[in-house]
């Protein structure tokens, strides 16, 4: 069974064909606070079936993927999907405003815990396609992209194609229409949707936790709440370059954990010289190191 919602040591399971209710075993260990619990949306788990037909979750399988984030300042970690296989970071263009850091910021947690990043741009009935084109041009890391429209309908044929038959985790800002898209995607489904507050162009949050739904046609979909700051904890300056692809593939620098800043012999900024690797993506890949907890 896999883990749709949880709710401190209960959660609801989906079985294949509905979802179910069950509790984690004591022998299970909760987290630190007791509020939270070992388990995260999308694991895969084991259950019994006591006497009274209550169900147990007694093994957690482990996990091919996560999708986490840096937790409190005493380096915590919140899990906040597991085993998807992409992550769609839903941003839009206008209402509230295209945030390409916190674009490159999901792509670099998605790579870190083995999910493949695409970026959806929704509301872009709100701008013209030049100026949508623009705006995407500014996004720190250069992800595969499908451009909608929850209001119009525009692209979600596009998006529904490529969350179809895989396990998709959806993130992004609050406000910008993920609720929206995954109502147009599985209308049949109860998903809360809300609008973005006129006197700050802020979005209201109206997804309170992880939620995992199931595509008719065949997938999973794991929604997330928006937020409006992520955090990555300690990461490492390969991180940062993973998620750049003209920095990544650059050939050996003479030091293996070289930053590219100012290491002799770093064939990243000889190829910024040559002209190789863009000025404007190196510009993105320091302006993210500059904002992570390098280590």
């Amino acid at each position: 069974m896999i883990v749709a919602q949880v709710f401190g040591a209960t959660a609801m399971l989906w079985d294949g064909e509905s979802r179910v209710e069950a509790t984690l075993a004591k022998r299970l260990k909760m987290g630190a606070d007791r509020r939270t619990t070992i388990l995260a949306v999308g694991d895969e788990v084991d259950v019994e079936r006591d006497a009274r037909g209550a169900l147990s979750i007694v093994a957690i399988s482990p996990r091919r993927t996560y999708l986490s984030r840096a937790a409190g300042h005493q380096g915590e970690v919140q899990i906040i999907a597991a085993n998807a296989e992409q992550a769609v970071i839903v941003s839009s263009v206008a209402e509230p405003p295209f945030r390409p850091g916190l674009v490159d910021r999901w792509a670099l947690l998605a790579v870190r815990g083995g999910i493949t990043p695409y970026l959806c741009v929704n509301k872009v009935d709100l701008l013209s396609p030049e100026e949508v084109e623009r705006e995407i041009a500014a996004a720190a890391a250069p992800l595969p992209h499908v451009l909608v429209s929850a209001r119009t309908g525009a692209g979600v044929k596009e998006l529904h194609d490529l969350l179809r038959g895989s396990i998709t985790v959806l993130v992004g800002h609050s406000g910008v229409g993920k609720s929206s898209l995954l109502h147009e995607i599985i209308p049949e489904e109860e998903i809360a949707t809300g609008e973005v507050s006129a006197k700050n162009l802020k979005g209201r949050h109206t997804t309170t936790s992880s939620r995992l739904y199931h595509l008719p046609e065949g997938g999973i979909v794991i929604d997330t709440p928006g937020v409006r700051s992520v955090s990555l904890g300690p990461t490492t300056a390969q991180e940062v370059a993973a998620i750049f692809p003209e920095i990544h593939g650059a050939p050996p620098c003479r030091f293996r954990e070289c930053t590219h800043r100012m290491e002799p012999g770093c064939s990243v900024l000889a190829g910024v010289e040559a002209g190789d690797i863009p000025r404007q993506v190196y510009g993105r890949y320091r302006k993210l190191l500059l904002e992570a907890e390098v280590v």
